[in-house]
């Protein structure tokens, strides 16, 4: 017979017995203890899910969070758009001063303000996207006069109205061997709008800036380059010393003739990164500006190629594309990225002497052949420019911005050209310089250097007829042309410019002889590197 079963309590189900083992680390044994099991018994309908907790809290009646939860991607990028739009609207409105339409206008005339609101709106963010890229063009040729007219209301008053007036006339009508406007020019350095610095032996040639306008670059005929602080106005270091007597600054250059060691031409590029240099050595020597301090330098590399002498270098705006122009009448290029000549371009009759870039890949030149040649690079073809009639050959040339540049010549004329136009836009600038002699029966002075500001309507150029003169460009459709501005007293062949930013200011290459040549010794200039406040900004010191 089967024993009886024992009857056993059933568990419950909130805690359960555990045997717990406590060991006694002294040596004297353990014993275990009946402990409370805390896991609780987990059954199905003890188990809430977080789908029966969010169905039963209580609703938020937040409407808005509903409808954003609800609205699709499209929808809202449909709806941040409007949201962006009505506040561009808004910042419109007020920097119109607050000015509103009529009220009283019907739903035709609604319209037409909702679609002015759309175009203002269109504007605003088409100039946003210009200024991002860089693109974006300044009109700063009213402030620039203005600045400059009072710095010479403040001249006026220390040297007397009627002595201001009649040098100021008689650079431009008197030939008096320029004896007013040097009296003028020096009352400008006086007052310290204009200073001159010593650096070069000879006439000082060419001069470049760096993006920010803080460091410039000068070469001269004495084969020198010279790195300057603009802040400061004063000299950082020679890059290449002065060539003595003929002799070599380096175990690479060959120089047997005097006029072998001139520096003809610099150009840098818009990161600050390299400057390069060419003369009548024949070859492009590249040298890296952040390496450039107290000491000399010398060129990581040189680009040999030309025949003769290299007049005109420029860089591609915010590439390393490299161009050179050379008196044997070719333009070579150059990729600075790999440091390597890339091609040679050919057309131009007679030796180059100016060149010039913008943001697209079309250089502009100028030569002796009394042409303007742009040049389509990736298209391999290039366009032929002639100004006509009795206008001589271009002596400098300067880009404004995409299809749009400047050329000056040696018979005095300026003139603004378009790539869609095979002549020049407006009027042509005759005597941009005035005459050499006495009024309109004397010879006109050539216009031996120009800059613009690129991306704006400010133009600077220079000769020898003591003064910068400065000009405002317009490249709208019905207004283009250049008009005067202003001019600036500088006693001497001026053979560079360079702007700096923001028009605050700009440097100058000024000596005794023109760039190319030396003839129309001027006896009395000094051989300077010139910076010249144009009162942009009345903060700025030099």
């Amino acid at each position: 017979m089967a024993p009886p079963r024992r009857k056993t309590q059933p568990k419950s189900s909130d805690s359960t017995k555990k045997r717990k083992l406590n060991v006694d680390l002294s040596g004297h044994g353990g014993q275990y203890e009946d402990v409370d099991d805390v896991t609780p018994a987990l059954n199905d309908e003890d188990v809430e899910s977080e789908d029966d907790d969010f169905d039963s809290a209580p609703a938020s009646g937040d409407e808005d969070e509903d409808s954003e939860e609800d609205e699709t991607v499209d929808a809202k990028k449909l709806r941040m758009a409007r949201d962006y739009l009505s506040r561009m609207e808004a910042q419109e409105s007020s920097d119109d001063g607050g000015d509103g339409s009529d009220s009283e206008e019907d739903a035709s005339g609604d319209d037409e303000d909702g679609r002015a609101t759309v175009d203002k709106v269109g504007r605003r963010i088409a100039k946003e996207r210009l200024r991002k890229s860089g693109l974006l063009q300044s009109h700063i040729a009213d402030a620039v006069s203005e600045g400059v007219q009072s710095m010479r209301a403040n001249i006026a008053k220390s040297i007397g109205i009627e002595a201001a007036s009649q040098a100021w006339m008689g650079g431009e009508a008197v030939d008096d061997g320029g004896a007013a406007s040097e009296s003028y020019a020096k009352s400008w350095l006086d007052a310290k709008y204009v200073s001159y610095h010593r650096g070069h032996d000879l006439t000082p040639t060419c001069v470049a800036l760096s993006q920010d306008g803080s460091t410039a670059f000068s070469g001269a005929k004495d084969g020198s380059i010279v790195m300057w602080d603009v802040d400061a106005g004063k000299k950082v270091s020679y890059v290449v010393p002065a060539v003595k007597n003929g002799a070599v600054y380096s175990e690479e250059s060959k120089l047997n003739h005097r006029s072998d060691r001139d520096i003809l031409t610099i150009a840098t590029s818009d990161d600050d990164r390299y400057m390069a240099v060419g003369g009548r050595d024949n070859c492009v020597r590249i040298f890296d500006i952040r390496t450039l301090g107290k000491a000399t330098a010398s060129p990581i590399t040189t680009l040999e190629g030309h025949k003769k002498a290299v007049t005109a270098l420029a860089f591609r705006n915010r590439t390393l594309d490299l161009y050179s122009g050379s008196e044997d009448r070719c333009i070579r290029r150059y990729d600075l990225n790999a440091m390597t000549y890339v091609e040679t371009l050919y057309g131009h009759q007679s030796p180059i002497v100016g060149m010039d870039c913008a943001n697209k890949n079309r250089p502009v030149s100028i030569a002796r052949d009394r042409t303007v040649r742009v040049w389509k690079v990736e298209e391999d073809s290039h366009l032929v420019f002639r100004p006509g009639g009795d206008v001589g050959s271009a002596e400098c040339v300067s880009t404004i911005q995409d299809g749009w540049f400047v050329t000056g010549h040696d018979d005095g004329r300026l003139a603004l050209w378009r790539e869609e136009k095979k002549r020049p836009v407006g009027d042509i600038i005759i005597a941009a310089h005035g005459y050499q002699g006495t009024g309109a029966g004397g010879v006109t002075r050539g216009v031996m250097c120009c800059n613009a500001l690129g991306l704006s309507d400010v133009l600077a150029t220079g000769s020898n007829d003591g003064y910068l003169r400065l000009w405002k460009v317009s490249t709208e459709e019905k207004n283009a042309g250049i008009k005067p501005l202003d001019n600036i007293p500088i006693h001497g062949h001026i053979n560079s410019i360079a702007m700096g930013p923001a028009g605050k200011f700009c440097v100058a290459a000024v000596g005794q002889e023109p760039r190319l040549g030396r003839w129309n010794r001027v006896t009395r200039a000094k051989n300077r590197f010139a910076i010249i406040q144009l009162g942009r900004d009345s903060n700025w010191q030099i």
